[in-house]
């Protein structure tokens, strides 16, 4: 009986030593694998390093070649100042605010304006330039055919406004927007 009861202690005795053991070269292996695996970076880092020396060692040993292009080819030299600004005084102007020009419609005397959104995008599509001196009537021209010359004008208008809109807008984005604009105008009824 005592050596029954000495053989669990043995077991027991055993587990103990075995389980510490065994947890012990358990992590003692995942310490060598995480070594091993950082081994494994700092080659692959070496490698890209070298792979880029070389490119660097090739690039400058080709550099006389490189020079004998540019002097009987490429004829290429460093920019110089002078290329950019001619002066102090040139970047110093670079920092003014620049000039805001608003577009207007000249309306005739005696004429209403039809549509002056459309002139104003016209504006803004054409190139902003000097505004021409106010329309006076002409004495052969009654205010009627000026309206009308005015209103055919307008119509040439939107007829550019409408081609600019067909390189930027797609079709189905132009008639969502035409369809928004009708729902507004109920709206606002």
């Amino acid at each position: 009986m005592a050596i029954q009861s000495f053989k669990g202690l043995g077991w027991l005795l055993c587990a103990v030593v075995v389980a510490p053991a065994c947890y012990m070269v358990n992590s003692h292996g995942a310490a060598e694998q995480a070594k091993l695996n950082a081994m494994k970076g700092a080659i692959l880092q070496a490698q890209k390093d070298i792979r880029g020396l070389e490119t660097e060692f090739q690039t400058r040993a080709n550099l006389a070649q490189i020079e004998r292009w540019n002097g009987d080819v490429l004829a290429l030299a460093a920019p110089t100042s002078g290329q950019y600004l001619a002066n102090e005084t040139a970047l110093a102007s670079l920092d003014q605010p620049a000039q805001i020009q608003n577009a207007s419609l000249i309306v005739p005397t005696g004429a209403v304006a039809a549509q002056p959104v459309a002139a104003v995008a016209t504006a803004a599509v054409a190139p902003v330039q000097a505004a021409p001196a106010p329309v006076q009537p002409v004495s052969g021209k009654s205010v009627a055919q000026q309206d009308r010359e005015l209103h055919d004008l307008m119509k040439k208008a939107d007829k550019r406004v409408a081609m600019a809109d067909k390189g930027v807008l797609s079709t189905s984005t132009i008639d969502d927007l035409k369809k928004l604009a009708q729902r507004e105008k109920l709206a606002l009824r």
